[in-house]
């Protein structure tokens, strides 16, 4: 049994660089097989995680595109601080604001916004005009309720997180943990009334939670960190699972892994916000490899079978290329989809074939259906719909910022259509549930 500090947050810290990486890319988009799949009806999705991440951000469009047209739209997290810095404590952060903006045109995926406030035992409670860092900070509530009550009115997302892996926080600080609960009970109801359709609720580590992180020394159960909450004002229950704290392989754990928690929260739905098998072996004495995060899809799958849950996100999409070799850096780098050299791993088409079944109706188009050509284009493009629906519908072109450049009203299932007015530059169609890329390169 070893015994670490570990915190589930590597990504989900926003350190000052982070904070640069992600303004930076709001600059450059300025510039440039299962049968139980039958039965989960939830949103597939990952954390923010385009291809070269966290040093490059390069790919960031691509990434989102992908996501939404995963299982008809898949769900995004943005997961970090409740604020860039001190100095901007009481402003929506960028990375939560990007995300939330820039769906659903051009990219048509769920939104997910955690307001984090601690990297374990690490706290951001203090502010310029109070330096005391907990939950009896009256300045520091004021501003953190103006942040989430900004994001509520002016983002409306479908999901707002407040705090993650906050049971570390009740290990650390119980008495100061009651402040916190609180805060909690005040920030609902100041969401809910800003945007009552946005989905409210705080995220628990499980293995933690449950005492069941044999391979990290958690043992004991800390249930109360969950039930001294007021569970009426959960929406939602965020949770990040790692079995692999608690199992040396995916196929020992036990369908009944989340009896505990179901137990507890009864019909509140759940959103697993963080889960995954690491596919190298870097660290720790687990079994890791791509059969492992097979066998951990297969089971996770099958333990949700039949129970109210709303989303599962798996922790990366791409690779995570950071080199520091910290012990979080080596546990979760590997938690993706790709290998470190973009290839699919296997669990990638286990992953999929768990997408929600769909029917199609007539108000929808396959994206086999929707064909754009030439693209790369110049001065004009064709659009084709097979298996035209004889209705009016609108074709909308958007820039890589959401900024919707164009509408064109179509009724025939093949229209030529004038592009000469529009930049060089890449751009994003939507054609009722179909968004796909548009790269325009006009002649010189």
């Amino acid at each position: 049994m070893v015994s670490w500090s570990i915190r589930f947050t590597f990504y989900k810290k926003t350190s000052n660089n982070m904070q640069k990486r992600i303004i930076t890319l709001c600059v450059a988009l300025c510039l440039t097989t299962s049968l139980f799949s039958q039965s989960f009806n939830g949103k597939l999705g990952y954390g923010v995680s385009p291809v070269g991440h966290p040093t490059d951000y390069s790919q960031f469009g691509t990434f989102l595109l992908e996501v939404a047209n995963t299982c008809n739209g898949g769900a995004v997290m943005a997961n970090g601080s409740w604020r860039d810095n001190i100095a901007n404590s009481g402003n929506i952060p960028t990375l939560q604001k990007t995300i939330a903006q820039l769906q659903p045109v051009p990219y048509n995926y769920t939104d997910i916004l955690v307001f984090g406030w601690a990297t374990y035992p690490t706290l951001y409670l203090n502010t310029n005009n109070d330096s005391t860092n907990n939950w009896t900070n009256s300045t520091m509530r004021n501003l953190f309720i103006k942040t989430l009550v900004h994001a509520a009115d002016s983002l409306n997302p479908a999901y707002i997180f407040i705090g993650n892996e906050v049971n570390f926080y009740f290990a650390q600080d119980s008495s100061d943990y009651a402040n916190w609960a609180s805060f909690y009970s005040m920030a609902y109801d100041s969401i809910k009334f800003y945007s009552p359709t946005t989905k409210v609720g705080t995220i628990f580590n499980y293995e933690h939670l449950s005492g069941q992180g044999i391979n990290t020394g958690w043992n004991t159960p800390l249930w109360n960190a969950l039930l001294d909450l007021d569970t009426s004002k959960m929406d939602i229950v965020g949770l990040t699972l790692y079995p692999f704290f608690n199992a040396q392989q995916a196929n020992s754990v036990s369908l009944n892994y989340l009896d505990a928690l179901f137990s507890k929260i009864g019909n509140i739905p759940l959103a697993i916000t963080e889960t995954g098998w690491p596919g190298d072996s870097l660290y720790g004495n687990w079994n890791a490899s791509p059969q492992e995060q097979v066998d951990w899809v297969n089971k996770l799958f099958n333990i949700l079978n039949g129970r109210n849950v709303e989303v599962v996100n798996w922790l990366f999409l791409n690779y995570m290329m950071d080199n520091s070799n910290t012990p979080e850096s080596l546990i979760f780098k590997s938690i993706a989809m790709r290998d470190s050299i973009g290839n699919d791993r296997p669990a990638f088409s286990v992953w999929q074939s768990y997408c929600p079944a769909t029917s199609l109706n007539e108000n929808t188009y396959t994206e086999e259906q929707v064909k754009i050509y030439p693209n790369p284009a110049a001065n004009n493009f064709t659009l084709q719909i097979d298996n035209f629906k004889n209705e009016q519908c609108d074709l909308k072109i958007s820039d890589l910022l959401g900024r919707e450049v164009k509408q064109i009203q179509i009724t025939d299932p093949k229209t030529e259509i004038t592009i000469a007015n529009l930049p060089d530059g890449i751009y994003f169609y939507q054609l009722k549930n179909n968004t796909g890329k548009l790269i325009i390169q006009q002649k010189k």
